[in-house]
């Protein structure tokens, strides 16, 4: 059964998943990637929860604000009327990444709508950190009809779990593990050309937002997730050495994905019984695929996904050349389809 569902918003499409029974439990997912990948996690929780998994405004399925946002509260005020059109009165929030900062601006601005705060992956960047980031971490991304832009992004991809921040590839910021398999590179590439030249936008904000200050004036229930194999312990470690109130606590997790997994599920599940089950009398409408695009793909093969990403660039042309009249998007579109298909 298809958890695939949608709001319109002042027009506009918002795309999310929502499975289980329980209190209402809304997921904000890490840029530049979708909904998609905080289903295992979501199915976990659906066990106790109501589970709202949402796409971003501007990424997988969900429709772009209509402007560039300058700050968080662009996509929590949006986020605020999608809610309501939910039916959505109070819920727990849980947020990684981008999706941490966003579910923190959210308890800021609507703290009665919002019952506890579980945040992953959220961190402090001092000001000269976040302006580097901010000058260096975002090229230009446009789809190129050459298909030089994939060069860029499997560059990002490769170096994102070798450095951090990526773009810095200097000792002091190396993060000395092992490379992840060519096939989760492929994944994360994906994401960056679904995402298209706008991938950046709320990935920006959200640096910006990444302040421990923030975190010092929330009123609601929290917790902070520190796994020490995120990529980013150092820059959590930096957010916890701040002093909190009380209502913003630490859960430590040691261990590799699976474990962390287990320990972060169990933790939040252990919450639902504190808090009433989701009612509303609103109805939600499942979200209906358009047609797929049409494309040529001549008579080769799918090109199979490449430790070094060649295979976006063998892919890419044999699309150019059998779609003549398409343009850098329209190509871009086709070879997401392709390979996701």
């Amino acid at each position: 059964m298809s958890t695939s569902r949608f709001v319109l918003v002042d027009t506009r499409k918002v795309h999310f998943h929502m499975m289980g029974v329980g209190p209402a439990l809304v997921l904000f997912h890490p840029s530049p990637h979708t909904s998609e990948i905080l289903l295992p996690l979501a199915k976990e929780l659906a066990t106790h929860y109501t589970v709202f998994v949402m796409d971003t405004p501007g990424y997988g399925k969900s429709d772009s604000l209509g402007f560039t946002p300058t700050a968080v509260n662009d996509y929590t005020a949006f986020l605020h009327k999608a809610f309501k059109k939910m039916g959505l009165r109070k819920a727990l929030f849980y947020g990684s990444a981008t999706g941490a900062q966003i579910a923190i601006r959210y308890a800021l601005e609507y703290p009665e709508d919002v019952s506890q705060l579980f945040l992953d992956n959220s961190a402090h960047f001092d000001k000269a950190l976040c302006d580097a980031i901010l000058q260096h971490y975002f090229p230009d991304l446009t789809p190129k009809l050459d298909g030089s832009h994939l060069t860029q992004i499997w560059t990002i991809v490769r170096q994102m779990f070798q450095y951090f921040p990526w773009c810095f590839t200097t000792k002091e910021y190396a993060l000395n593990r092992p490379q992840l398999p060519a096939a989760a590179l492929h994944f994360i590439a994906m994401d960056f050309l679904k995402a298209g030249k706008n991938y950046d936008h709320a990935y920006k904000v959200a640096f910006q937002h990444e302040r421990g200050a923030y975190v010092q004036q929330l009123k609601v229930p929290t917790v902070i997730f520190r796994w020490n194999n995120s990529i980013i312990t150092k820059y959590v470690d930096d957010l916890l050495a701040f002093e909190f109130p009380l209502n913003v606590s630490a859960f430590l997790i040691n261990g590799d994905p699976a474990a962390r997994m287990q320990a972060m599920t169990s933790f939040i599940n252990e919450k639902a019984q504190t808090f009433a089950s989701f009612k509303t009398s609103v109805t939600i409408q499942p979200y209906v695929e358009g047609p797929r695009i049409s494309y040529q793909q001549g008579n080769n093969p799918l090109p199979e996904v490449t430790d070094d990403g060649q295979h976006l660039h063998r892919a890419w042309k044999m699309l150019v050349l059998n779609n003549p009249a398409m343009d850098a998007a329209q190509i871009q579109a086709c070879l997401v389809d392709w390979y996701t298909k």
